[in-house]
Formats: structure tokens, C-alpha cells, sequence
């Protein structure tokens, strides 16, 4: 029998529902955080939606409250295969949605995580778009109530795991200024907030049980160890997955390791953890990051100034190329948002 912990938090209905969400960097976490939440015999944590960073801006243009662009907007959510990962009906999701009321994008999103959930038969709904850190003011105005998990990660970490996925930049620098663009948005507006906790990615891996404690008071769950014994696919659904995340998701799953910890080290060349430490002093250091240095040497600096201008021009060709050669911008296909 799973062993359990209560939380005095735990008090009322609402708190009780109250939707999560897991932020922060991508690779920094947030999956494998899905695994052991999405563990827990109340918490359904759904496959990214992407709702925020992709359908909300491709579609801004229509008023929901029109039949004819709720359908619209409909048909093209729930034909995509991102809807496809989720395992549900789409009848049901729409009749779900509809009974809300007036059709709006956040009961759209409410509705579509509510049949997720209650399909796995799970009273409470959450969802991991990593970088839906940058929507959270939408995300608290439509959900007050919610739970907001931010996961950090050393930057360094982070960079060396972005270099291995085939949709993230090539370029350091780039990882390195958003991982310090986001905690600086952390720290500037969420960090006081009661409903957004920072959790580092190497407490979970190394005090797991201690933090999923910790994690389930501030959520007002009862921690199970079926958190921590349990993760499997049938609650971390591989559903119409395909290549590289079928590989990481079953990663995830595997026994909870402190492995990767230091794999940066065997993984980035000197000059470009120079680079990183430079574009994430003092803020890592903060957080117990060790730097190296905060001045990087000239080598480093060469590169750092090469990789700005290679950016630079890559951004004209891609400005040029959609002008003049009618290229087609990049249309939501890399998220899984085309039809199926």
C-alpha cells in the first residue's frame, strides 16, 4: 500500500481543484516533474498544450463568441495532433466546453484539461508548457486560484540539453539570455507571489521525497509515495508519439538519478561554459550555480560575438527569404498543431 503524508493545507473545495501549472526553461525538469505529479491519484497533468505561446496568438484575430469562428477555431484545435495526444473525445471536449457558457479561449482550455482529466478519472487538472512562464499574468487573471510550479535549472545544464533536441537554437548565447531573461522575470514579478514556487531541478533528483513533500503542501495534497514508485505510461501517456519524444518521455520514467547532474561538463567545450557563466552572472551564482568566471576570455568572447552576428544574418535571410522567395512562415507543424 502507498504510503501517504498529509498536508494541512489540503482544506477546501476550491483550493482543492485548483488547476497547476509547471513552468520554466525547457529542459529544466518539467517532465520529469509531469511524471511523478501526473502519479498522484487526484492530479492529472496533461501534454503541453502550447495554448498560450501558439493557439491563443495564431487565432487573436477571432471572436470566439461567433459561432462561425468558435467553429472554426474548433476544428483546427481539435483536428491538430497535438489535441490527438491527449487520448479524449472530441465531441465530448466540445460538449464539455459548451456547457460553460458563452464559448471564450479560456474555457476552451479549462474545458479541454477538465475532460483530460476526468477521462483518466482524476478530479484535478494541470498542464506543462514550460514556456507558458511567459503568459502567467493570463494564466492567474483566468485561473486565480491556480498553483504554479517554476522549475530552474543550472543554465549551463540546460544549455547542453538544448544542444541535443532538433528544435531548439543552435546558438549558445541564445539558451543562456533566455535562461536569465526568465528568472529575471521570476524574480521581478512572481518570486513574492503564494501561488508561484520556484523548485531547482537538482533538489528533485537529489531529496526527491523531500521536495515532493514539501511540493504537495504547497499544492494542499497528501503526498503519496506512488509518486515516486509509480510513474509509468499509464499515467504519462505516449499517445501518437513519435521519435525524439517517445525518447524523452520514456527517459523520464526511468529511475530518478542525480546522473545528469554534471553531464554539462563532458558536454560544452571550456569556451562555451566561459560564455554561459558570463551571460548568467551573478543570477546562477544566486541559486548555488558555481561560475567560473564572469568575464569571459578572448576566445569565449570571439565566439559569443560571432554567434550575435550569425544570429543577426540568419534573421535577415529568414526576413528575406519570407519577403521576396515567398517562403511560408513556420506554420504550428514543430508543436503539433497541424491537422493529423
Amino acid at each position: 500500500m502507498a504510503m501517504s503524508h498529509s498536508s494541512d493545507s489540503h482544506s477546501t473545495d476550491s483550493q482543492s481543484l485548483a488547476p497547476i501549472f509547471i513552468v520554466g526553461m525547457p529542459r529544466s525538469g518539467t517532465t520529469l516533474l509531469t511524471s511523478m505529479l501526473s502519479a498522484h491519484p487526484r492530479i492529472a497533468i496533461a501534454p503541453e498544450t502550447h495554448y498560450f505561446s501558439y493557439w491563443l496568438q495564431e487565432y487573436k484575430t477571432l471572436d470566439l463568441a461567433s459561432s462561425k469562428d468558435f467553429e472554426l477555431f474548433w476544428q483546427a484545435l481539435s483536428r491538430s495532433q497535438r489535441f490527438s495526444y491527449f487520448g479524449i473525445d472530441a465531441n465530448k471536449t466540445r460538449e464539455r466546453i459548451l456547457s460553460k457558457g458563452p464559448p471564450s479561449h479560456q474555457h476552451i482550455l479549462s474545458g479541454w484539461l477538465e475532460e483530460y482529466a476526468n477521462n483518466i478519472n482524476k478530479p484535478r487538472w494541470g498542464e506543462k508548457t514550460p514556456l507558458h512562464y511567459q503568459s502567467l499574468d493570463h494564466i492567474l487573471t483566468w485561473f486565480p486560484n491556480a498553483r504554479v510550479i517554476w522549475m530552474l535549472r543550472d543554465p549551463r545544464a540546460v544549455t547542453a540539453s538544448l544542444q541535443k533536441v532538433p528544435w531548439a537554437s543552435n546558438y549558445i548565447h541564445i539558451h543562456a539570455q533566455q535562461w536569465q531573461a526568465s528568472l529575471t522575470r521570476f524574480e521581478q514579478t512572481w518570486q513574492k507571489d503564494a501561488r508561484v514556487q520556484l523548485l531547482r531541478y537538482e533538489n528533485l533528483v537529489q531529496q526527491p521525497e523531500t521536495s515532493l513533500i514539501a511540493l504537495c503542501q504547497f499544492l494542499g495534497e497528501t503526498y503519496r509515495t506512488d509518486m515516486l514508485i509509480a510513474r509509468s505510461e499509464t499515467h504519462t501517456p505516449l499517445i501518437n508519439r513519435q521519435g525524439w519524444a517517445v525518447q524523452h518521455l520514456e527517459s523520464a520514467l526511468q529511475p530518478i538519478s542525480a546522473h545528469a547532474l554534471n553531464k554539462w561538463h563532458h558536454e560544452l567545450a571550456s569556451h562555451q561554459i566561459e560564455m554561459i557563466d558570463s551571460l548568467t552572472f551573478p543570477a546562477a551564482a544566486k541559486y548555488g550555480y558555481t561560475t567560473h568566471t564572469s568575464n569571459p576570455g578572448p576566445y569565449a568572447r570571439f565566439n559569443l560575438n560571432l554567434e550575435k552576428l550569425q544570429v543577426k544574418i540568419d534573421r535577415k535571410l529568414s526576413y528575406w527569404q519570407t519577403k521576396w522567395m515567398k517562403r511560408p512562415k513556420q506554420s504550428g507543424k514543430h508543436i503539433g498543431a497541424a491537422p493529423e
